[in-house]
């Protein structure tokens, strides 16, 4: 499967999938960025998915065992790695060089074409890994706010990048 066909998908089964990680997490929130993970986890795996119904079925196994993570962090249960470790790690840890393909130039292009507040949550949330919660604290807003920001660059970053491809092929 395509990013395209991954995204489309993903968005399609939105609501459903959302609904799935909620019902482990039993918090809409924490389940929202479970699902913003799950997909960008998702598009970085495209060539091994043989179906939507792979996907999906690849989607829910994920996002369920993301939840049970982090129910468990919660109770102290799971310690992640000192930023001393990470900073061991971080010279051997394997790179994706998935920089020259024409779905990251396209989202790069577009990410370029958003106002500085869309930007500004983008790099908030995905390149500096913060949570929703996290994001609206830093930017002064309400989670909810943040969370449908979230929902509508998804959807305006979807549609630029298809148009942009598109484009190319033609």
């Amino acid at each position: 499967m395509t990013a395209e066909e991954i995204t489309a998908c993903l968005l399609r089964e939105r609501l459903a999938l959302v609904g799935f990680i909620s019902s482990v997490t039993r918090d809409f929130h924490i389940a929202e960025d479970i699902y913003q993970d799950v997909c960008v986890k998702a598009v970085a795996r495209a060539a091994e998915y043989e179906s939507p119904q792979h996907l999906m079925n690849w989607a829910r196994l994920t996002g369920r065992r993301c939840g049970i993570d982090v129910l468990r962090s919660r109770d102290g249960k799971v310690v992640g790695l000192s930023e001393e470790m990470l900073a061991a790690l971080e010279p051997v840890w394997p790179v994706a060089d998935d920089t020259g393909s024409p779905a990251m130039e396209a989202l790069r292009k577009c990410l370029e074409r958003l106002t500085p507040n869309n930007q500004e949550i983008v790099r908030l949330r995905y390149f500096e890994g913060r949570a929703g919660a996290a994001v609206a604290e830093s930017m002064g807003r309400q989670l909810n706010t943040i969370y449908q920001a979230l929902a509508r660059i998804h959807k305006i970053l979807g549609d630029c990048v298809k148009q942009r491809l598109a484009a190319e092929e033609h």
